[in-house]
């Protein structure tokens, strides 16, 4: 019966019917709470509609219920990941991405090239969470107009999520309200980043590493680049440590050795010219 509840919201998943989907996922969770498929297709439907929190909840219990380095669960780890990002806890993310792909690079899994991301994408949450607080313990005004557009988007959200509640909206109308209102809030940020950067003339500014600069093995800046027969970039001694113990390319899983790098000099010297007029990125 479960198997056939989750194969109905299946059906509805790839319909993209997600309301739908969700309920036949709690149905078969509920006939049998022991399948860990069951809370990781709920949670990617949840991913879908935006709710993190249960997305969280589904994700970790999926986890749970997996062996400790069952490398099935990395789907899981990777919603858990996206969840908290989502929510605002990138340390909580880093924590649990950074082990999710040293395992998924032990087993030469699939899921190595998207977690890789998902690292990528808490360690620069975890810098943005650090700059927005550099940057108002330099400016008062700043952080009080920013608070006050985050206490706003807070106010509207718990507003949408009410109205949702009581029916007065649809979920497609819910998501889309939601989406461009959390949008608008962006924007005033940004726009009142902007305002105070060039009143400041420089000085009240947000860093920024560009991603082509950045490791996909070490999540470090590189800083001796080197190109994969296939094609991508990374630092040598993360390239040549993972390829020493696997013997293939990280992304293709074609077989390679050490002797197939090649020095990527443009990239190198974009590098050391980064880092020559910013030297505070060596905290990133």
């Amino acid at each position: 019966m479960a198997q056939a509840l989750k194969k109905k919201g299946n059906e509805f998943f790839v319909k993209g019917d997600y309301v739908t989907a969700e309920d036949f996922y709690s149905q078969a969770i509920a006939a049998d709470s022991h399948d860990p498929t069951f809370f990781t297709n709920r949670a990617v439907t949840r991913i879908k509609l935006e709710k993190w929190q249960d997305v969280e909840t589904d994700a970790r219990a999926a986890i749970n219920l997996y062996d400790k380095k069952d490398p099935a669960a990395l789907k899981s780890m990777g919603y858990l990941v996206e969840a908290l990002i989502a929510l605002g806890r990138p340390q909580e993310a880093h924590d649990v991405a950074l082990p999710a792909y040293e395992l998924s690079l032990d087993t030469k899994h699939a899921q190595a090239e998207k977690i890789s991301g998902l690292v990528l994408r808490a360690k620069k949450a975890l810098w943005e969470a650090r700059e927005t607080a550099r940057l108002h313990d330099m400016d008062e005004t700043l952080k009080r107009l920013e608070d006050l557009i985050t206490a706003e988007l807070a106010r509207t959200e718990k507003e949408f999520a009410g109205r949702l509640e009581r029916h007065e909206l649809g979920e497609s109308e819910y998501q889309k309200g939601l989406k461009a209102t959390q949008a608008d809030a962006q924007k005033q940020i940004e726009h009142v980043r902007e305002v105070f950067r060039i009143s400041s003339k420089g000085e009240v500014q947000e860093r920024v590493v560009p991603d082509y600069l950045v490791d996909g093995i070490t999540f470090e800046i590189m800083h001796d680049p080197v190109v994969t027969p296939s094609g991508t970039t990374y630092d040598r001694v993360g390239i040549v440590k993972y390829v020493e113990k696997s013997g293939v390319d990280p992304l293709t899983r074609e077989p390679m050795t050490v002797k197939d790098l090649r020095p990527n000099y443009a990239l190198k010297a974009a590098c050391e010219e980064f880092l020559s007029k910013n030297g505070w990125a060596v905290d990133w």
